[in-house]
């Protein structure tokens, strides 16, 4: 990743700077998770250090990890030499501007500026996003896929039509996070989420099913089509050279995929679960393969 170094001519306050900016913590989830931290008219530190401003309790962040401070330009985010960096729209940066709508990562950690006009109406609709949408790969999340997939399996009964379910994960993955560490891993997902959002047509959806294992539901689609997408799929990843700090890495993903004419009962519980019993197949079978 560039490092990106901005030189600021820090200048006087101005009295008309949003009072009410904040970030709001996306990832990880947990207790954290949708909390809004307001942003004063003065410097905020965040670290894992008992005395910062924003403390965060997570081994990726350094004691006293970065500052937001407010200039009558805007908010500025600047890094205080952490281990892991400070990432600005997942830009490495020393010191940036943010604006409204900008993700801020700090370690693991990653947060959302907001400061528009209407701070309160954004954060809720945040908030909702959370709720559909995986903060780390920007790709909804299981509980919409669970959702999503039985409204589409009881339209499918009722007018039988296909439907299909691709499951897949990253082959070795532990492995990945043992040799270029969790920041590594979190940007593979982010790569592999991306890389596939870009194959997926706007009826079908593509979420994060957990880990680092992914689920695209296709509807109007049969097992010889999908199968067909699968291949794609795990030709696609494998192809793509991964780049992270300076490094470089392949990797593979394997694949179940199961489809439904609604001709059968069925439910989407059944439907993960023969996906899922297929990818596991692929696994046993020498990984980076498509099994239906």
């Amino acid at each position: 990743m560039s490092m990106i170094t901005s030189v600021i001519h820090r200048e006087p306050l101005s009295a008309s700077l949003d009072r009410d900016a904040c970030i709001v913590q996306l990832y990880p989830t947990g207790p954290g998770m949708g909390v809004r931290h307001r942003l004063a008219k003065r410097s905020v530190i965040i670290g894992r250090g008992s005395d910062c401003d924003i403390y965060i309790s997570d081994d990726s962040v350094s004691r006293r990890h970065a500052r937001i401070y407010p200039t009558r330009n805007g908010f500025f985010a600047e890094d205080l030499k952490s281990t892991n960096g400070t990432f600005v729209n997942r830009q490495q940066v020393t010191e940036s501007r943010i604006a409204d709508g900008d993700y801020l990562q700090v370690g693991n950690c990653i947060f959302r500026f907001l400061a528009g006009s209407n701070i309160e109406q954004e954060y809720y609709e945040e908030i909702y996003r959370l709720t559909i949408l995986d903060a780390l790969t920007d790709i909804h999340n299981k509980r919409y896929l669970e959702e999503f997939l039985d409204r589409e399996l009881a339209r499918s009964i009722r007018y039988r039509r296909p439907l299909s379910l691709i499951m897949f994960d990253v082959d070795h993955f532990k492995s990945i996070n043992d040799r270029i560490g969790h920041l590594g891993g979190d940007f593979t997902l982010r790569e592999v989420a991306s890389l596939i959002k870009q194959t997926v047509r706007r009826e079908e959806l593509f979420a994060r099913y957990g880990g680092e294992e992914f689920a695209i539901v296709l509807p109007e689609t049969t097992l010889n089509e999908s199968v067909e997408v699968a291949e794609r799929i795990r030709r696609r990843v494998q192809t793509h050279l991964f780049e992270f700090e300076s490094k470089s890495f392949s990797l593979t993903v394997s694949l179940g995929v199961t489809s439904t004419m609604g001709d059968r009962p069925i439910t989407f519980v059944d439907l993960f679960r023969e996906a899922d019993q297929n990818l596991y197949k692929a696994k046993q079978s020498g990984r980076n393969r498509v099994i239906w």
